[in-house]
């Protein structure tokens, strides 16, 4: 029992999550088919409902693919990994709202979760959904939308709620 506490633990420090406009190195999968995964893993969830963190959070209707949304995620895994870093904040200064809007995709709300050095879309999604903020952020009824990118074993989730 104390491996699966200290897996829980550090699966939970390589996790972040970020949101706006709301109130509340192994050799990782990359492909387009991961991206259909992503959406209906992520799906899934809000269909079944979750519990994060001791929190029962009721069945959410589904998100749609946005590729507006794949794009901000896209270049936030693609700088994390080129500078070397893991944080909301890209080396340009910029956080999740202005990556977004520079995408193209005008929003009311966003929401990002990060990740690094899951293998698979199934292990993302879990480690999201075992940590409670990251799994109020998928389980959020008011995100409609979603984009997600893996690039080098940086993961980058962005939801949205579109103007």
């Amino acid at each position: 029992m104390p491996i699966v506490r200290v897996l829980f633990v550090a699966s939970a420090l390589l996790a972040g999550c970020d949101t706006y406009g709301l109130d509340f190195p192994p050799e990782p999968e990359a492909d387009v088919q991961a991206w259909d995964e992503m959406l209906d893993a992520v799906n899934a969830v809000r269909a079944e409902g979750a519990v994060c963190g001791g929190q029962r959070m009721g069945p959410a209707g589904p998100v749609i693919w946005d590729s507006r949304l794949e794009r901000a995620a896209t270049l936030h895994s693609e700088d994390m990994a080129a500078h070397g870093y893991f944080d909301h904040r890209g080396s340009d200064g910029l956080n999740t709202g202005e990556r977004v809007s520079r995408a193209g995709y005008d929003w009311q709300a966003v929401g990002e979760n990060i990740a690094r050095f899951q293998r698979s879309v199934e292990d993302v999604v879990g480690d999201w959904v075992a940590s409670p903020g990251h799994c109020r952020q998928i389980m959020d009824p008011g995100f409609v939308e979603l984009g997600a990118a893996e690039v080098d074993g940086y993961w980058t989730q962005v939801f949205g709620v579109p103007r």
